[in-house]
């Protein structure tokens, strides 16, 4: 059974973390078996993500970043995450490509920028 994990960068600010709650809660309106963890600075973390997930019945992770640009975050944070708590939990953890690296996110800018 597949999983999924929407990762969050988190914030001390709880308004920022509310809206990836926010965003969390929209997607779980047609998409089953999904978890928002934060990177840092905010909980659910990662490794709880992944451990609600194995406890669901979930064989497989995909996660997600919701991140614009492929930093460091992307590029080596999120690897190491996957490793470890694939490991850890004797998953299979796949990282997606960052949500800026999707084209849809380029339309969705342009969208917003024509409107009135």
């Amino acid at each position: 059974m597949q999983g999924y994990i929407l990762l969050s960068h988190g914030s001390k600010v709880k308004e920022s973390n509310d809206a990836s709650a926010k965003v969390l809660e929209e997607v779980r309106k047609t998409i089953k078996n999904v978890q928002l963890a934060f990177l840092e600075l905010a909980e659910p973390d990662f490794g709880s993500a992944v451990k609600a997930l194995k406890e669901s019945g979930v064989t497989h992770i995909n996660v997600l970043p919701l991140f614009l640009a492929p930093g460091k975050h992307v590029r080596e944070d999120v690897p190491h995450l996957c490793e470890t708590f694939g490991k850890q939990y004797e998953i299979e953890i796949i990282q997606l490509q960052h949500i800026g690296a999707n084209s849809g996110y380029i339309k969705l800018i342009e969208n917003i920028l024509e409107q009135k």
